[in-house]
């Protein structure tokens, strides 16, 4: 839309032209009027005559009668043209507190306190009574005139002195202060105003809320203390409403700061607090949007000694740098990491960045500390954590000789077989004792001959050592009593277990020697059969051969006989090698599945 169009003859076109004529012409129409309105009200007065006797009763001059004409004009014009005209030219579509019923009771109060003077006036008879009315209609508007300043009061003169004095200032918070300083002279004044209004003498009243307040101020102390506290709170400016804070180790925002107490918000547990001004006063609070609403947050994570403190640096860094509620841009607040000192199991890193909205700071922790322990793992970083050797000595043992014995490779296997078969469920008494031990058990003590009562002290101490180490000797000779008894039977167990291992060895032995025999005389009876079998072969074809051949072949039958004998041997000598090298492998076989049995 064009501002052509949006505007006619200059002004808006929501501007209220139909109340601005009414009430010109309204005023236009009464001044006119007037002399007609003279004509028909009765001059010089109206009076309500008794026709028998011919007495007036009443006398309304017309004075009076003006006054009710003009009263039910200006209530007209206030309620129908000007309140409506006000809020437009305050842009606004709502007033805050509406004023129209006030008003009216304003106007109509003051205008019947004049209308009953007027009528007291000029009926003797009944003044008294009349200016009893009239005083009860100036209490009534001095009622209405006090609610009526009080809530313009609130509404619209405190935030607008708030907003000029918080100008250049604005973490101050006057606007409760004024506000209730101001309403207290307010009512003070309207009660005042009351109480002159029916003649109440102040002097009597004055030494009466004397007494009253110092009554009230003895029995009020702590009231009285938490008002004090509140203005001074408010005048500290340490706080205003919507500012977060650490009080009693949680979070909590600032709701409303009042002349006796305080409500904040927990946030962690999600409930109001309502604390005295005095109790909170006399607190140390963290405000933690002052001086703005940045925060420094520190994520401190201690890293194994194998770890690269460069590459823990980058890690970090990149796990804040990949944090979008962290600040980048501004130089002065970029995210660092510090190498803080070597601790007694880790290497101690903080990561230090700054959030943007402190409100986030439990939830961007929360997110801080998820990144940076997957961040680690996936830089194969360790999160290192405590630990401790502890080495225990008796007396009279030293370290060479218990780490002696520690290397005594008899007792080693000896633990390592008990630790196998069973856990011991008592705790270590010896080294419980070990450790309620002062640093001074082997250490020697210096007697002092000449305080009695020192002497008496280290004697006493010197003989709860010694019965701590009776103590000690004992236990640890029953903990070598049982570890005996206990060694005793592990053995017992493994020589019955060696003896089943043998005699189930030597029966497997035995099945398999039967099994060979059993195998050798199978074997022969089968190699029998062959050889019967070549030699009828053999003797087949000699006679086929003598019965074919021609005479001239006898002379070569000896040669032929003897070859064939030759051949026949060697066949036979085959077969013995074959069978001696086939019962080699097989029992080079059965050797080495005994000894494979044996290792299981």
């Amino acid at each position: 839309m064009s501002t052509t169009s949006s505007k006619s003859f200059g002004l808006r076109q929501d501007f209220p032209f139909v109340r601005m004529f009414g009430f010109f012409l309204s005023i236009f129409t009464m001044t006119v009027m007037r002399s007609t309105i003279d004509k028909i009200v009765p001059s010089p007065y109206y009076s309500i005559t008794n026709k028998s006797t011919g007495e007036d009763y009443i006398i309304f001059t017309d004075d009076a009668i003006w006054m009710l004409i003009l009263m039910l004009f200006v209530i007209f014009l206030t309620v129908t043209f000007i309140i409506p005209i006000v809020l437009y030219f305050r842009g606004l579509s709502k007033w805050e507190w509406d004023p129209t019923t006030v008003v009216f009771w304003l106007i109509f109060t003051w205008s019947l306190s004049f209308f009953f003077t007027e009528i007291a006036e000029t009926n003797a008879s009944i003044e008294a009574y009349v200016l009893v009315l009239s005083k009860i209609s100036d209490g009534l508007f001095v009622v209405f005139f006090t609610v009526f300043v009080l809530r313009t009061y609130s509404n619209y003169i405190v935030p607008l002195m708030s907003d000029w004095i918080n100008i250049g200032k604005s973490d101050t918070q006057y606007g409760p202060l004024l506000d209730i300083l101001g309403s207290i002279l307010i009512i003070v004044f309207g009660i005042t105003n009351f109480l002159s209004t029916f003649n109440v003498e102040f002097g009597v009243l004055v030494a009466g809320v004397g007494v009253v307040g110092l009554v009230i101020a003895l029995a009020a102390q702590d009231t009285l203390s938490n008002f004090f506290s509140g203005i001074l709170l408010l005048l500290d400016q340490g706080f205003k409403t919507g500012d977060m804070i650490y009080f009693n180790d949680t979070y909590c925002l600032i709701r409303e700061i009042g002349l006796r107490s305080t409500k904040i918000y927990d946030i962690v547990n999600h409930v109001i607090i309502i604390i005295p001004n005095n109790a909170l006063a006399n607190q140390n609070i963290l405000n933690l949007t002052k001086p703005d609403r940045y925060y420094r947050l520190r994520i401190e994570v201690g890293v194994s000694y194998d770890s690269n403190p460069d590459e823990v640096e980058a890690a970090l860094l990149e796990v804040a740098k990949e944090n979008s509620s962290i600040e980048q841009d501004d130089p002065t607040r970029k995210p660092l990491v510090r190498f803080q000192n070597f601790g007694d199991s880790t290497l101690n890193f903080a990561l230090v960045a700054w959030i943007k909205n402190v409100i986030k700071m439990r939830q961007i922790n929360s997110d801080l500390h998820h990144q940076v322990f997957a961040k680690l793992r996936a830089e194969k970083i360790v999160i290192a954590f405590p630990q401790r050797d502890v080495h225990l000595f008796h007396e009279g043992v030293t370290q060479m000789a218990f780490e002696d014995n520690k290397v005594n490779k008899s007792r080693e296997e000896t633990q390592e077989i008990a630790s196998e078969v069973s856990t011991s469920e008592e705790p270590n008494k010896v080294s419980e004792l070990v450790e309620d031990l002062p640093d001074i058990l082997d250490e020697s003590v210096n007697l002092d001959a000449d305080k009695d009562e020192e002497n008496m002290a280290m004697a006493a101490l010197m003989d709860e050592l010694d019965q701590l180490r009776q103590e000690m000797n004992t236990i640890s000779d029953k903990n070598k009593e049982s570890e005996n008894e206990e060694i005793k039977s592990l053995k017992n167990q493994l020589s019955l277990m060696e003896k089943n291992f043998k005699d189930r060895e030597n029966e497997e032995i035995n099945s398999l020697k039967t099994q060979l025999s059993q195998m050798k005389k199978v074997f022969k009876e089968s190699e029998n059969e062959e050889i019967n079998s070549l030699k009828h072969e053999i003797s087949s074809l000699k006679a086929d051969l003598i019965n074919k051949e021609d005479t001239d072949l006898d002379e070569n039958v000896d040669d032929t006989n003897l070859k064939q004998d030759t051949d026949l041997e060697e066949s036979d000598e085959d077969i013995k090698s074959k069978k001696d090298e086939e019962d080699l492998a097989e029992a080079q076989r059965l050797i080495k599945e005994i000894q494979s049995r044996k290792l299981d």
